[in-house]
């Protein structure tokens, strides 16, 4: 079966006399709002008509800056404009800076990179974190250096060259997942992980936050940004904790909905607080890169009906459901309505795996006539 290529991002930690960099870093900042000044007057996000238009007077008020960092000055530049079309002018505000391949180079061996400068071509000295020590078998592509409270950290990007192979479709077996705020997740394997102790922490930060809110003095906004930066990780565990547990299960392909909070309607002020708070998607970045980091794959289904659905007879009406409780109006079927609706789910994954696989291409290698893959056994 087809893979995509794996990206991966290795956060690492710089040592050493941090000034150049600090220095690079705000005439970078420089030479990116010049670029940003000049594309929205011309209304132009293009990078070949900014480049002709801003590379020799960047050059020439910031002769510092080597010009390789000046064209990825550019590119950025290009980018923010393109990601607001022109309307507005963006503002390079943060201290970071992007490097490619002609201006950074990581040496896996002696734990060092080298990056351009303002002074020059620099080696420094890296702590690599635990967690990213796994992807240091990849092939690097940029990076980009960001300065925050007195330290430098370089996100390195690799593509993963040492990843497990897809399993086979006509063998795979798919897990539904239904994701919801009573209970964070709902397998069709009949396991659930409710919210109970996520909502009781989350309740007490949303009860602190609200008084430091009412207070608004200086001192209480600092605590205010520390509270929800301790919510925020919290929350990031604990999806962490359950996408492991997730992968481990023995499943090849996980089904998630395709779901999109800002769409749905005014609920009221309890339910738009908790709706809010749920923090769907980025637990499915983590099942997503967890599920690639062993060989699986999660697939996305249309969320249409899934909770009204039947999964017995397939019979659709809304008054199936009552709560946590489903119940068909035609069969008499009975069941927890989230464990339903995980089921159908799975049996949409299964579809949309098919789909996938019949049209992606099939590549013969070293003269060899492509493969012919059966589908027979692919039954829900």
């Amino acid at each position: 079966m087809y893979q995509a290529a794996i990206f991966r991002t290795i956060k690492v930690k710089l040592i050493g006399d941090l000034e150049p960099l600090l220095k690079t870093a705000n005439i970078y900042t420089q030479a990116c709002q010049l670029a940003l000044d000049y594309g929205f007057r011309n209304k132009t996000c293009n990078k070949k008509k900014l480049n002709a238009g801003t590379y020799r007077h960047i050059r020439k008020q910031l002769p510092l800056l080597p010009s390789s960092l000046v064209q990825c000055a550019r590119d950025q530049a290009a980018e923010m404009l393109k990601r607001v079309g022109c309307k507005t002018l963006p503002t390079k505000k943060r201290l970071q800076v992007r490097y490619d391949k002609r201006t950074f180079k990581f040496y896996v061996e002696g734990r060092y990179v080298s990056l351009s400068t303002a002074a020059g071509r620099l080696k420094f000295n890296i702590t690599v974190y635990d967690y990213c020590k796994q992807y240091l078998t990849g092939r690097y592509t940029n990076a980009q250096l960001i300065i925050r409270n007195g330290k430098a950290l370089l996100n390195i990007q690799c593509k993963m060259t040492d990843v497990p192979s897809v399993v086979n479709v006509g063998s795979a077996r798919v897990l539904g997942i239904d994701r919801g705020i009573m209970n964070i997740v709902t397998c069709s394997d009949n396991s659930f992980v409710n919210s109970r102790h996520l909502r009781a922490v989350k309740g007490r930060y949303q009860y602190l936050k609200a008084k430091l809110q009412s207070i608004g003095t200086a001192s209480a906004k600092r605590r205010l940004k520390k509270l929800s930066g301790a919510e925020r990780r919290f929350t990031r565990d604990v999806n962490h904790v359950i996408a492991k547990k997730l992968v481990q299960k023995p499943y090849e392909v996980y089904a998630v909905e395709t779901l999109r909070a800002d769409s749905w309607k005014t609920q009221g002020r309890r339910l738009n607080r908790m709706l809010g708070g749920w923090s769907y998607g980025d637990l499915l970045t983590l099942l997503t890169y967890k599920a690639e980091n062993v060989g699986k794959r999660v697939v996305q289904v249309n969320p249409s009906y899934t909770s009204q659905r039947c999964n017995r007879c397939g019979y659709i009406d809304k008054d199936n459901r009552k709560g946590l409780q489903f119940k068909c109006k035609q069969c008499g079927f009975e069941l927890n309505a989230d464990l339903n609706a995980a089921r159908n789910i799975g049996q949409l994954g299964r579809s949309e795996l098919i789909r996938l696989f019949v049209n992606q291409p099939i590549v013969a290698h070293n003269g060899t006539a492509a493969t012919n893959h059966s589908l027979s056994g692919l039954g829900s």
